[in-house]
């Protein structure tokens, strides 16, 4: 059916497609005006950032922004309504004759103006023009749902704090005030010095705050509170920050950054600002909100005692304030408060951007040799390029490899017969969009060198790049490493019991404390043994008495027999005695105390054999490490170990393999008849991997973590992928 059908002297539209339909409507009801003009309503700023003059233009009814080159204004800036478009070029040509422009150019210029919605329309032109918009904004939802998003940056729009802002903005002034600042400076200084002595504590603490999936319940409602609270307070120092200089702030939500929970503020109209110092503040506001946090947390914790619900909120305050705050919000290579204050001070907004752009074309040219054009820049902005672009993509790429570790081991742990193909379709669909454009710049490559490669001349560099991947595939290069995690504990553990009824007169040493081999460690008391000593004694001095009046009464054989009694007597005290020392419990060897709280074993009574302590000879420590069945072939004893302790992770231990057990982790206890036997599991055994690491120091401590790297031998890529494919083929299949 015709779009158009005529009747008598009137057009009428037909059945059609609606684009068409639209777009038929928007020319007979809502031509152009032929006079363009810029909307009145439009905010424009000059900016001059490295020598270079922008233009900043908001779209208030948008709340869009776009940044124009002083070239391009020079162009739009006479779109002022009194001008036809022919008059345009007339003006353009006459004001600049050294870069004249041709009409096909202006019209151009009018369509992407149109399309970013800053030329004045008539309202005939902006109903239809929302009328198409409707197309065009669910072709656009169904361009970008198939090409992707950054699934390190998901923002989810929760409120408009505009109003709210501005009836608040006169109560938190005097927050920036110089005093107020100076303070903030000196109670940060303080705060670091605390940071400086409790280093280690803290950095643990940090990393075990984190796993927080791995502990109880309210510690995870501790988590989303704290960072709730945080949350509030710093993106709301961000949104007073741009309204103190004159700006709007309609977007405040949750995001996910690279995974981990956050909030976000829209300060976007920060671009307008012409003083870059306040634009740094805004960017730095939050931060600087939460310094004040940060400080106050830590007098709490300083000042509150330990184990109560006060000092445990304070110190995870401290934590999410303090080490994490380093990591996220002051980190350049995040696109957050960092990375935008680091634009502001080198005046180079897209720096990430723009960064990656050179990188790519210098890639494509002289590494692909691709006819790509290198956009032209200073040495001062190529030199930034490098720096950042370099330490954000190896930012990046080592956390597309956590990120690609995190689901490997939870596909390990629920689908190990098809945790490598789980990651391989995860890490497609997350990473589609550069998996997208490394596809695309690999084709054009192939394109652009397909007939060299296909010629005489290339044979012999084609041959030699074929035997260096096969080098590469087949020559056992490097070590596997089998990731595991265990606890340590002493190699040796000796067992102090007591030797006989007895109670406790005195512990004589503390729990963690180092002990030399042979200090005493407790004292005991028997009651018998005091009543031996006693009786014993009194045998003796009565049987001495005895022998003494039987010599002065001439009698041989009395003081015979009566000095013999009282020599067994003597040795019953000697026994005695002898076993008031034994008592006296020492320590069988060098080691620490394990046993937690022995102070409260004071005045205790003991039966034969009861357990007072055990004692870790603590300068050889070992962890239990599980492994799969699948990698027992791939272990080895003396295999060297790599181990990082949670306590300290920044200092790495090394150690070896000394044993394999051959009993699995997850045998059901039958033993005792009251656990039936259960059926195979459905996931592989683990066996245990016992690892040695030497504590000449004492430096490692009983109970730590320890995340270990097992090093296997030597295996070629093809060696390894070959591996997992039977591996999984004989799991499936056989």
């Amino acid at each position: 059916m015709s779009s158009e059908a005529a009747i008598g002297k009137k057009r009428l539209l037909a059945a059609s497609l609606p684009e068409q339909t639209t777009r038929a409507l928007a020319d007979r009801r809502g031509a152009a005006s032929d006079r363009p003009a810029l909307r009145a309503d439009l905010a424009v700023r000059r900016q001059v950032q490295m020598g270079e003059v922008r233009w900043i233009v908001k779209n208030p009814e948008r709340r869009k922004y776009y940044i124009f080159e002083d070239f391009e204004w020079r162009l739009i800036e006479l779109f002022d309504g009194s001008r036809t478009r022919e008059e345009v070029v007339a003006a353009y040509n006459e004001l600049y004759p050294f870069d004249p422009l041709e009409l096909s150019v202006i019209l151009d210029y009018e369509e992407m103006l149109r399309k970013l919605d800053l030329v004045s329309q008539s309202v005939a032109e902006r109903s239809l023009g929302l009328l198409a918009g409707a197309k065009t904004a669910r072709q656009r939802a169904a361009e970008e749902k198939a090409e992707g998003f950054n699934v390190f940056f998901l923002l989810f729009h929760v409120l408009d704090p505009d109003r709210f802002l501005d009836r608040t903005v006169r109560f938190v002034r005097w927050i920036w005030t110089p005093p107020v600042v100076a303070v903030w400076a000196i109670a940060v200084a303080w705060t670091v010095g605390v940071f400086a002595i409790h280093f280690q504590e803290l950095w643990a603490g940090t990393y075990e705050l984190y796993a927080f999936l791995h502990k109880p319940f309210l510690d995870a409602v501790h988590f989303f509170f704290i960072l709730s609270f945080l949350g509030f307070f710093h993106e709301f120092g961000h949104a007073y920050a741009v309204k103190i200089y004159g700006g709007e702030v309609h977007d405040i939500g949750i995001a996910l950054l690279y995974f981990t929970p956050a909030f976000y503020c829209d300060t976007t109209d920060a671009l307008l600002f012409p003083n870059k110092w306040h634009r740094l503040w805004v960017n730095t506001a939050g931060i600087y909100f939460e310094g004040f946090v940060c400080s106050a947390a830590t007098a709490v914790w300083v000042a509150s005692y330990p184990d109560t619900l006060l000092n445990e909120l304070a110190y995870k305050t401290m934590l999410f304030t303090g080490i994490s705050t380093i990591f996220y919000n002051v980190n350049p290579l995040i696109k957050i408060d960092g990375y935008h204050a680091l634009t502001s001070v080198l005046e180079m907004p897209e720096l990430r951007e723009d960064s990656f752009k050179y990188l790519g074309a210098i890639f494509q040219k002289h590494i692909l040799r691709l006819p790509a054009p290198l956009p032209p820049v200073g040495r001062r902005r190529r030199r930034i390029y490098w720096i950042y672009g370099v330490l954000a993509l190896a930012y990046t790429v080592v956390i597309m490899r956590l990120i690609g570790g995190i689901f490997f081991n939870l596909y390990s742990r629920l689908f190990p017969d098809f945790a490598v193909i789980l990651l391989v379709l995860t890490l497609l669909r997350i990473f589609r969009k550069r998996v997208r454009i490394a596809t695309r710049t690999a084709r054009l490559a192939y394109l652009d060198k397909k007939e060299l490669l296909m010629s005489r001349r290339a044979r012999k560099p084609v041959l030699a790049a074929f035997l260096v991947l096969l080098v590469l595939l087949f020559v056992p290069w490097t070590h596997k490493s089998i990731s595991a995690t265990g606890t340590l504990r002493p190699a040796r553990v000796f067992r102090v019991e007591a030797p006989e009824d007895s109670s406790v007169e005195s512990v004589l040493a503390r729990e963690n404390e180092p002990l030399a081999d042979g200090q005493p460690i407790f004292r005991l008391t028997s009651a018998s043994n005091e009543a031996d000593v006693a009786r014993f004694s009194a045998q003796k001095e009565r049987l001495s008495r005895s022998a003494e009046k039987a010599r002065d009464a001439g009698v041989p054989g009395d003081v015979f027999e009566r000095e013999n009694r009282a020599d067994a007597a003597a040795a019953g005290v000697h026994d005695a005695v002898s076993r008031g020392d034994r008592l006296t419990l020492r320590s069988p060897g060098p080691g620490r105390i394990l046993t937690a709280r022995v102070d409260d074993l004071a005045g205790r009574q003991l039966r034969a054999g009861s357990l007072l302590a055990e004692i870790g000879d603590c300068r050889t420590m070992v962890a239990d490490l599980p492994v799969s069945e699948r990698l027992l072939d791939e272990l080895a004893v003396g295999a060297p170990v790599r181990a990082f302790v949670t306590q300290d992770p920044l200092s790495p231990l090394h150690g070896k393999l000394v044993r394999i057990s051959t009993a699995t982790l997850d045998q059901p206890r039958t033993s005792d008849g009251v656990v039936e036997t259960k059926g195979p599991t459905a996931h592989p055994e683990r066996f245990v991997a016992v690892a040695e690491f030497q504590n000449p120091g004492g430096r490692l401590l009983t109970g730590a973590i320890v995340r270990a790297r097992i090093q296997s031998k030597r295996a070629s890529y093809a060696a390894r992928t070959g591996r997992v494919i039977g591996r999984w083929l004989q799991t499936i299949f056989w």
